[in-house]
């Protein structure tokens, strides 16, 4: 059984179909940008809403993080503080480029929501993702690398409404029963329109900014599952990380590789993977240690193998 897959130091990973409990690669700080889609999604709702436009980006460019930013505080003085809230109900799949994408092949929210967080990072730069169960709850939380900009609240805003208006979209059918916490503190004007456009209980002023939901949910089909590419599409999407990325090597990216090309397929074993490279399980357990001291494996003594990571790699947690 797949259980998780996660890119930060010293995790214990964690359920199949599950989302992983944090991003693939870790985030960078400014400089960072944003792809096209999402930040031209931006900028054609604030000239829709009349902004004043200063100079533009062409439609298929990436721009910077900086510049996508001062386009929100634009919007938000112009337009008001819901701006920001408005802005993630006017997303669609394909906002978040070849991410958005996969979201169509996905079989239920969770898997959806597992490459959301395990592709974020060839969206945008502007925050990360994480993910963990509390008892019967998924709770999602992303954290705002922009804090300390002027638009930093109105972006959390914009993050979630994103996040659930594609969620909807996808499922063909309204979320309810979940909660939304944000760690700014409340605007009246954005609080009573997200009140209005959204049936969540808000709370403001919290540690972290995060939605709160039933696991159950996670289950939940989505109807235009399109499967049958799944595994095509995470390749690609696993070859444009890399080349972002190019600083994984050897026998990690040979394991992650493997792992990505299985997802989707049901259960994915510490087996499979010494397979498909060739290897005795032993003998990968070993040239982990040898090689990638960032990646140990130990049996967790209920059958499961455990990976543990000590720098930013994409894996998983998986049956013996």
């Amino acid at each position: 059984r797949l259980d998780a897959f996660d890119c930060r130091p010293a995790h214990a990973l964690c359920h199949s179909a599950m989302p992983p409990p944090t991003c693939s690669i870790a985030p960078n700080r400014f400089p960072g940008r944003v792809v096209a889609p999402y930040a031209h999604t931006l900028i054609e709702l604030a000239r829709a809403e009349g902004v004043p436009q200063h100079g533009g980006a062409a439609a298929d460019a990436d721009i910077p993080v900086a510049q996508y930013l001062d386009v929100l505080a634009r919007a938000c003085e112009h337009a008001g503080p819901a701006f920001g809230w408005r802005l993630g109900q006017s997303v669609k799949p394909t906002t978040y480029g070849v991410n958005g994408i996969l979201l169509l092949a996905c079989a239920t929210l969770g898997e959806a929501l597992a490459q959301v967080l395990r592709f974020e990072s060839l969206v945008h730069d502007l925050g990360r993702s994480q993910f963990a169960l509390e008892g019967g709850h998924a709770v999602y939380a992303w954290r705002n690398d922009c804090a300390g900009h002027a638009a930093a609240s109105a972006l959390s805003e914009s993050v979630f409404s994103g996040i659930l208006t594609c969620a909807q979209w996808l499922l063909g059918r309204p979320l309810e029963n979940f909660a939304l916490e944000f760690t700014h503190a409340a605007n009246a004007q954005s609080a009573a329109y997200i009140a209005q456009a959204c049936a969540a209980q808000v709370r403001w002023g919290a540690d972290a900014n995060r939605a709160i939901f039933p696991a159950a949910l996670l289950d939940w089909p989505l109807p235009q599952a399109q499967q049958g590419v799944l595994a095509l599409l995470q390749r690609h999407a696993d070859e444009l990380l890399q080349a972002r990325h190019p600083r994984d090597a050897g026998i990690a990216a040979q394991v992650r590789k493997s792992i990505s090309g299985r997802l989707g397929r049901g259960s994915v074993k510490l087996s499979d993977v010494a397979q498909d490279l060739h290897l005795s399980t032993r003998t990968l357990q070993r040239r982990l240690a040898e090689r990638c001291p960032p990646i140990g494996i130990r049996k967790t003594g209920r059958g499961l193998f455990q990976l543990s990571l000590q720098r930013a790699l994409k894996l998983v947690d998986i049956d013996a």
